[in-house]
C-alpha cells in the first residue's frame, strides 16, 4: 500500500507539473493576444498620420445640447451627406466606400459611393457606414457616420476649446475644418482648424 501511495503521489506531481507547463504558455499567449490588437491599432494609426493623403473636411454645427463630452469635441461634416440615384438602394448601418475628391474651395467631398471596395482607388477611398438613407423626389439622400468625428483635447483645455469652436461655428466669417489623413480606407483626424490656424494654438494665446 505504501508503494501504491508513493506511486499515486508521483503521478499527481507529474500531472501538476505537466498542467503548469500547459497553463503558463497559454496564459502568455492570452496576454500577447490582448496586447496585440491595441498595439496594431496604434501602429496603423501612426502609419495613416505619417503616410496618409491629407484632406480638409469642413465642419458644420451639431446639436448644441451635446457638442462636448469632457475630453473631445463632437464634429459633424458637410461631406457626410451624399445625393445619388436609386439604382442601388443603400441600407441603414451598411458598410460602404466613399470616393473622395476636392471641391473648388479645397475641401473634401464625396464624388461617388460604393457598396464594395473599388480596386483602383486605394489612395482616396474612405471606408464608412450609412447612418441614414432615404429617397425623396427620385433621389437617394445618404447620411454617413465618419469614424473621425471626435477631436480629443486635454481636459484642462476642454472648456476653452469648446468655446472657441462654437464661436467659430456661429460666425459665418470664420471657417472651421478638420485635417484628416486617409490611407487604406481609414481616416484619422490630425488637427482641428479655425481660419487655417490650429484651434489649440488659438486657445493657448487666450490663456
Amino acid at each position: 500500500r505504501f508503494f501504491c501511495d508513493e506511486l499515486l503521489d508521483d503521478q499527481e506531481k507529474k500531472g501538476t507539473t505537466a498542467m503548469k507547463k500547459l497553463i503558463l504558455p497559454a496564459f502568455a499567449l492570452m496576454v500577447l493576444a490582448q496586447w496585440a490588437v491595441p498595439i496594431k491599432m496604434i501602429v496603423d494609426s501612426e502609419s495613416v498620420l505619417t503616410s496618409g493623403t491629407e484632406y480638409k473636411f469642413r465642419t458644420e454645427p451639431v446639436d448644441p445640447s451635446d457638442p462636448f463630452r469632457g475630453k473631445y469635441v463632437t464634429l459633424r461634416f458637410n461631406a457626410a451627406r451624399f445625393e445619388t440615384d436609386t439604382t442601388y438602394k443603400f441600407a441603414n448601418g451598411e458598410q460602404v466606400y466613399a470616393l473622395l475628391s476636392v471641391d473648388s474651395a479645397g475641401f473634401a467631398q464625396i464624388s461617388n459611393l460604393y457598396p464594395y471596395r473599388p480596386t483602383d482607388q486605394d489612395f482616396n477611398i474612405l471606408k464608412t457606414r450609412v447612418s441614414y438613407a432615404s429617397v425623396y423626389d427620385g433621389k437617394q439622400i445618404v447620411s454617413l457616420d465618419f469614424s473621425f468625428d471626435r477631436f480629443y483635447v486635454e481636459e484642462s483645455k476642454a472648456s476653452e476649446t469648446e468655446r472657441v469652436y462654437w464661436d467659430a461655428q456661429r460666425d459665418s466669417a470664420q471657417v472651421a475644418y478638420a485635417i484628416v489623413r486617409i490611407q487604406d480606407g481609414q481616416g484619422i483626424i490630425e488637427e482641428l482648424m479655425i481660419n487655417d490656424r490650429p484651434i489649440l494654438e488659438i486657445v493657448r494665446e487666450l490663456n
